[in-house]
């Protein structure tokens, strides 16, 4: 894995992120926030958290975990309540991750970076395989919010990694 597939991986994540939250835009505040009985109950709270972990991933990377409370504070239902607020600080924080990917080589995947899990344990791994972690997650997550949608009788967006490489076209 080099800088290109990464910075690949998350061109491919953004893209099917804006998709799901264009999905969710069309939905009623109520379809929005209906329980499914899930890990994260709702479309919502599964964006919510969908950019929360990204978010907690890049203030590792940055040198810096962040504690549950505050990985609370900043990503709730709380501290963001509103599709509209959770796609504008989505936003901010992709640039963000933008301004650090251009900062990197391939030579910097490699590198062990240390970071405390929201338990408080501690651990490490190179960063290409956290970077790989933090696509994966959201792949998880947004097939969930697409199985949510279907239940709710639309059509959801195809997301899958194979649409995406036929958007874009011819990969180098």
């Amino acid at each position: 894995m080099n800088l290109a597939d990464i910075k690949r991986l998350f061109d491919y994540t953004e893209w099917a992120n804006a998709l799901a939250m264009d999905a969710a835009t069309r939905l009623s505040d109520e379809e929005l926030r209906h329980d499914f009985g899930i890990s994260h109950k709702s479309i919502f709270g599964t964006l919510l958290h969908m950019a929360g972990a990204e978010w907690i991933w890049l203030e590792r990377w940055n040198g810096r975990s962040p504690s549950k409370d505050e990985a609370w504070q900043q990503w709730s239902t709380g501290s963001c309540a509103s599709l509209a607020d959770l796609k504008q600080r989505w936003a901010d924080l992709v640039e963000s991750r933008r301004q650090y990917l251009s900062r990197l080589d391939d030579s910097s995947l490699e590198k062990v970076l240390d970071f405390t899990l929201l338990s408080g344990a501690t651990d490490s791994m190179p960063l290409g395989y956290q970077m790989q972690h933090v696509v994966n997650h959201a792949t998880l997550h947004r097939g969930q919010v697409v199985g949510m949608i279907r239940q709710l009788g639309s059509t959801p967006p195809s997301t899958d990694l194979i649409f995406y490489l036929r958007h874009s076209g011819p990969q180098k």
